[in-house]
């Protein structure tokens, strides 16, 4: 009998353990859960573009956006834009990088 309540009373404390989460893990199962997750990856990479560019060239931005994978840049430089685009693929990879997910698949410069 006593062996019989040593188990059950160990097995309990196991169960207890295993349904325990760290703060970061129930917030991080929320946001997927939520949907949320997605919205907070595109704010990421908008984020790492102004990091990317550098303040010199963050200041031609006028317009950041992502719509169907792909992130929109409006810039007032087209010597810029045009210098841009020859990087479109470089720069893909390097913002996803930045997030560790592929968060865009295309960059489109207007």
């Amino acid at each position: 009998m006593l062996i019989s309540n040593c188990f059950t009373l160990k097995t309990a404390r196991l169960r207890r353990k295993s349904n325990q989460q760290s703060l970061g893990d129930v917030i991080k199962d929320f946001l997927r859960e939520s949907g949320w997750e997605h919205k907070l990856d595109e704010t990421k990479v908008i984020t790492e573009w102004d990091k990317l560019l550098g303040a010199s060239l963050a200041k031609y931005t006028e317009e950041v956006f992502i719509s169907n994978k792909k992130l929109h840049i409006r810039l007032n430089s087209s010597t810029l834009r045009q210098e841009l685009s020859y990087q479109r693929t470089e720069l893909v990879k390097k913002l996803n990088e930045a997030v560790n997910k592929e968060v865009i698949t295309d960059i489109i410069l207007k």
